[in-house]
């Protein structure tokens, strides 16, 4: 039941249709993994906490450096030398206190326990990262909602694979080669800061209307592609991997 304070602070949210107090309600209740505090896991926590997502972590080991706060939008001058999720999750409480949120200075790899949450979020800038997401988050039978952002591009999927043998997973897309990789992180290749700022709103959009929202059609099993330069989102349907090592069993 939500209290006086509650639909007043998300009275936007409630008078949505197929969205209204029930929505909220199991908004509050969300355990939600942001995994990476930079240019994606900024937005994706800001907005993620704004929406009144109820229990929050966010996962990340790295430091606050200047080269980041052209897109990083939660770290400030003052918070260079600071570790990401920590300041992250100070941020976060000023915009929200009534949610719980936590932070975890640590590297992300396949020993972490995502058992507890219910959707994870991936904001990672790096294919290691992102294998090990899709991996637990296929094990766990978790909603995975991932991101990426480079240049003046970004791509916006959500993996459902261990909620349905019918939807692919990450590496049934992507999969693991032994060839070298292209250059995909942003202190290589450089990045505009609004992509971030975009594929991170839309990763949390995502999250609202699969937790949230009645009547809902997933989107699971598309790919999204943003192109900043003419503006296109393209949206590709995916197909399983029948022969892939993660889902495919």
């Amino acid at each position: 039941m939500l209290n006086d304070d509650d639909l007043n602070r998300y009275a936007r949210q409630v008078i949505i249709p197929n969205f209204d107090e029930d929505g909220q309600e199991k908004l509050l209740k969300t355990k939600c993994l942001i995994v990476g505090a930079g240019g994606l896991g900024c937005p994706v926590a800001l907005y993620s906490s704004a929406a009144g997502f109820g229990h929050i972590e966010i996962f990340d080991y790295d430091i606050v450096e200047k080269s980041n706060l052209n897109r990083q939008i939660a770290h400030k001058n003052k918070d260079i030398g600071n570790n990401k999720a920590e300041n992250l999750v100070k941020e976060c409480q000023l915009i929200n206190p009534s949610i719980s949120i936590s932070s975890k200075n640590d590297i992300f790899n396949e020993t972490v326990d995502i058992s507890d949450f219910d959707l994870i979020f991936d904001c990672s800038d790096n294919p290691e990262t992102k294998y090990i997401t899709n991996f637990l988050s296929h094990k766990c039978k978790k909603i995975l909602i991932s991101g990426s952002a480079v240049q003046m591009e970004g791509q916006l999927a959500i993996w459902k694979s261990g909620l349905s043998r019918d939807y692919p997973c990450y590496e049934c897309i992507f999969p693991k080669t032994s060839k070298k990789a292209p250059i995909t992180n942003c202190r290589e290749s450089g990045i505009i800061g609004p992509i971030t700022g975009l594929i991170g709103s839309m990763q949390v959009n995502e999250a609202i209307k699969e937790i949230a929202l009645n009547n809902y059609q997933s989107t699971a099993g598309n790919l999204f592609l943003y192109d900043g330069l003419t503006q296109n989102l393209e949206k590709i349907k995916l197909m399983k991997n029948h022969k892939c090592p993660v889902c495919s069993n």
